[in-house]
């Protein structure tokens, strides 16, 4: 079972129950306690919760699964167990092959067996994400990784190492290890990494890329990009697009 999630809405639980968040972010209450879930990011629920927001770009999805399914893909029940952790968000790896098992999923409705056996790729491929994310991970590894669930937000250092649950100090003191250069200059890297890929392999416009990288102006984002490239979105998609 699969379906599209929506603001304002209770989610209940099945058996063995995702949550999936491609893009766009939601925020959840469950018991008093609320929480923004990223992008790009999928968690497991053993207890139901309240959607309270939803950023108007959402695209989300629960999945559930039931004791036949399980009795179906056997292989599953035995990874599933190994889940100890509920309500952890985790990042979606290979993305764009996630949507394409979803929109395969919702596109065999009438196919049964069909419907079946994406829904159990897409459920074996999440497992797999989530095995590898528990594996220990360094301080730079974990703030890379927040900086790409969270791109879109536009956070400084200091939120970031909020999120890591560590000091800024700490956080200077291992980018600055490990990398050679501040917490400020490895952000700014990754959006600019972003966003040449946006140029390059997308038809976006450079103000359709400024929203998705969290800048409230386009102008500020051409300033920003040119300053850090020598060339404007404009000219740097022209210089290098034929390459690609």
């Amino acid at each position: 079972m699969i379906y599209p999630i929506k603001n304002n809405e209770r989610i209940i639980t099945g058996l063995k129950n995702i949550c999936i968040i491609l893009s766009g972010n939601i925020t959840i209450e469950k018991d008093g306690i609320i929480t923004s879930v990223p992008s790009k990011s999928f968690f497991f629920f053993d207890t139901p919760f309240e959607i309270i927001a939803a950023s108007p770009y959402i695209e989300g999805f629960v999945t559930k699964l039931d004791v036949n399914f399980l009795n179906t893909f056997s292989d599953l029940e035995k990874i599933l167990e190994k889940i100890d952790t509920y309500f952890d968000f985790k990042k979606i790896k290979n993305l764009e092959s996630k949507k394409n098992k979803i929109k395969s999923i919702l596109d065999s409705e009438s196919n049964l067996r069909l419907k079946e056996s994406y829904l159990h790729i897409l459920w074996s491929e999440l497992l797999d994400d989530y095995i590898f994310s528990q594996k220990e991970q360094s301080t730079i590894e974990q703030f890379s990784e927040l900086i790409e669930q969270n791109i879109q937000q536009n956070y400084c250092a200091g939120t970031y190492a909020e999120m890591l649950g560590i000091p800024l100090k700490s956080l200077i003191k291992e980018v600055k290890k490990s990398e050679n250069k501040t917490p400020c200059n490895f952000i700014t890297e990754k959006v600019i990494e972003k966003a040449k890929y946006k140029l390059l392999h997308t038809t976006d416009t450079s103000q359709m890329i400024a929203y998705h990288l969290g800048f409230e102006d386009p102008y500020y984002f051409i300033k920003y990009f040119k300053k850090n490239t020598e060339l404007t979105p404009t000219q740097f998609r022209k210089q290098f697009s034929y390459k690609n």
